[in-house]
Parts: C-alpha cells; sequence; structure tokens
C-alpha cells in the first residue's frame, strides 16, 4: 500500500492537512498528517521547533508521497540536498492553505506525482498544475506505459527522454502490444498503434511490449518486458536444482518467454520449503508465494486433475491451480511437464 503523508506550517493549512487527510483516507490511501508542534492536536505527529528541514529529509525518504501546504519555494530549498533521481525519489506535491491550486513538483511520472495531483484536484475541487511535456501535451508516455504494465526497459533516462521528447513534439511513433496486454493500459496517444510488428516502418521509432522473444533486432526499437507473469509450479519431492532450472529453461524457451516477465511463483504451502522452488525464486529475485489445498481446490478444478497429486497433497494439480489462484485469471499455457517438476503460467488479472 502506498503511503502518503502531508505536512503543513500554518493554521490554515493544518486544517487543509486534516480535510485532505480524510478524502485520501475514504480513497484508501494512507495518509498521515505532520503538523508544527503548537498546531497538533491529540494524537497527531508533530515536529518541533527548529526541526521542518530534517522533518522534512525524513519524510521524503519514508513515504511515497509527500504533500507540502506551503509555499513551493519552501519545498524546493529544504529538499534540495535529498533529491536523488526521479527513478528512485517519492513523489512530491504542493497545495497553498486555500486549495486553491495542487502542483506536480517532482516525480511526476515514475514516483506518481502527476496521478495522485490529478486525484487530490477531483477530491478537492482544486485546479491541477502539472508541466510534464507529455501531460501538457495529452500524449501518453514512454515512463507511464511502462509503468501500466509493471514493465522495464533497458537506458531508462536516455530512451525515456528520446521517445517522450518525439511525442511531445508531435513525431511519428510506433507502438507494438500484444492484444493480450492492452487492458492493462488506458490510452495509447500521440502513438501510432501496429496491428501486427511487420507493419513496422524502417527508420520510425518502434515500441515493442511484450513478454515474448523473438523480435528481430532493431536500432529503432525499445523492448518493454511487462512484469505480468505468474508461475505455478509442482515438483516431486526434492528434484534438484539442475532439475528445476532446466525445466524452467524449456518451459521458456517452448512459449518463447522472457524469465524477466515473470513477477511471482506460486506453489502449494507444503512446498514451501522446497530448497528447488526456493532456488529459482532467489536466482531470478522472484516473489514466492504459497498456499493450502483448500484455497487451490476452486482453481484447480479448472484443469485436469492427477488422482496420485490430489491423493498425497489434498488437490489434483498443482501448477495450474496455483497460477490461476495467484493471478485470478486462467492459465494462459498448457502444463509443462518434465524433469519431475510441472510449470503453468497465468497473467495477472489486474496490476
Amino acid at each position: 500500500m502506498k503511503r502518503f503523508v502531508i505536512i503543513a506550517l500554518t493554521a490554515g493549512g493544518a486544517k487543509t492537512a486534516r480535510q485532505l487527510q480524510e478524502h485520501l483516507r475514504e480513497q484508501s490511501y494512507h495518509t498521515e498528517v505532520v503538523l508544527p508542534q503548537r498546531l497538533a492536536q491529540g494524537k497527531e505527529n508533530y515536529y518541533p521547533k527548529g526541526e521542518f528541514t530534517a522533518t522534512m529529509h525524513r519524510l521524503f525518504k519514508q513515504y511515497d508521497c509527500v504533500i507540502c501546504i506551503m509555499a513551493t519555494g519552501i519545498v524546493v530549498r529544504s529538499l534540495a540536498a535529498v533529491i536523488v533521481d526521479k527513478t528512485v525519489d517519492p513523489a512530491v506535491i504542493v497545495m497553498d492553505e486555500q486549495a486553491n491550486s495542487v502542483i506536480s513538483l517532482l516525480s511526476g511520472h515514475v514516483g506518481g506525482a502527476n496521478q495522485w495531483t490529478r486525484l487530490i484536484a477531483r477530491l478537492t475541487g482544486a485546479n491541477p498544475v502539472i508541466t510534464t511535456a507529455t501531460d501538457t501535451e495529452k500524449v501518453q508516455s514512454l515512463d507511464i506505459l511502462a509503468k501500466r504494465v509493471n514493465g522495464w526497459y533497458p537506458n531508462f533516462k536516455e530512451n525515456t527522454k528520446k521517445i517522450n521528447r518525439l511525442l511531445a513534439e508531435g513525431n511519428k511513433v510506433e507502438l507494438y502490444i500484444e492484444p493480450y496486454l492492452r487492458h492493462y493500459v488506458e490510452q495509447f496517444d500521440g502513438f501510432e498503434v501496429l496491428t501486427e510488428i511487420n507493419e513496422h516502418q524502417d527508420e520510425v521509432p518502434l515500441v515493442i511490449v511484450s513478454d515474448h522473444s523473438g523480435f528481430a533486432k532493431n536500432k529503432d526499437a525499445i523492448h518493454i518486458i511487462p512484469r505480468v507473469n505468474v508461475l505455478g509450479i509442482g515438483c516431486r519431492k526434492n528434484v534438484t536444482n539442475e532439475m528445476m532450472q532446466q525445466t524452467f529453461a524449456e518451459f521458456c524457451a517452448k512459449h518463447q518467454l522472457l524469465w524477466e516477465s515473470i513477477v511471482k511463483i506460486a506453489s502449494i504451502d507444503i512446498k514451501k520449503n522446497e530448497p528447488a522452488i526456493q532456488y529459482l525464486a532467489q536466482v531470478f529475485n522472484i516473489q514466492a508465494e504459497f498456499y493450502s489445498a483448500h484455497e487451490l481446490q476452486h482453481a484447480s478444478i479448472n484443469y485436469p486433475e492427477s488422482a496420485f497429486v490430489l491423493k498425497t497433497v489434498g488437490v489434483g494439480n498443482v501448477a495450474c491451480a496455483a497460477a490461476d489462484y495467484a493471478s485470478g485469471e486462467r492459465n494462459a499455457t498448457e502444463r509443462y511437464a518434465n524433469h519431475e517438476v510441472t510449470i503453468a503460467l497465468s497473467r495477472l488479472h489486474e496490476i
């Protein structure tokens, strides 16, 4: 869950902060208010006199979004020493005491400041101030497109700057996105969306959104790898790491699947301490989750069941059911079995 904090300086700002906190909590955002000690009421968080800058630095490092109800200049001067990079800095938003305007100041795209500025404007009636070029030109940006699919692409800063500049200036940028990924993205404004990859025109910048390999090398292409896939795994007891890795490699090769697209591994809880599953999760830095047979039973009926597996673990299949249950979607691949390991894949219902 994203963590918001609102900090104010004056009595008027404190009143607005409390109102905004209530609005954001109604939207299920974890939101705290931090005020000068003289203005804090009850159990409200406060900072002592003379500790404002130190408090701003602490909040900047601890929260996902810092909302400052004060002058923009104060915010800029107080945070100058701790700003690092838009890929790691939190969103910073500025409001005036009367909630007339709300400004996306820092980490507009990657940090979410633009998105949350619009939300706050809608909740309070404030005028949203967003100066990011792709937003003012009402085109989709490369980094937001990637964020919609929880994606990764190489040379983040260089490629983001290049593509967003082209989009903001109205230049042609082509986009190929796998049909099954389109529901994650709200809009493609600014891009020329291709139905097939072979529609690509030479020398035109191309963005590819796909969890597959096999695309022809293209110096003008940027490949966004969406991290949306859940890998369901079942295996015999004490299979070796080599057997697990070999099966996984064969599965990826069969489906031309990019391993970077795997966001989660899922299995049954009696396999929680299975060394080979933990090994695969650690090697590829993938989260592993485990579920009880009871939790998997409903998903299991959607796939072929094994009497032996049912007798052994209490559910008729593991890989298919685990991928289904953990993702909220039916399997996108058939069950693959080799080396005493079974694998199936589903894509997240939502990100």
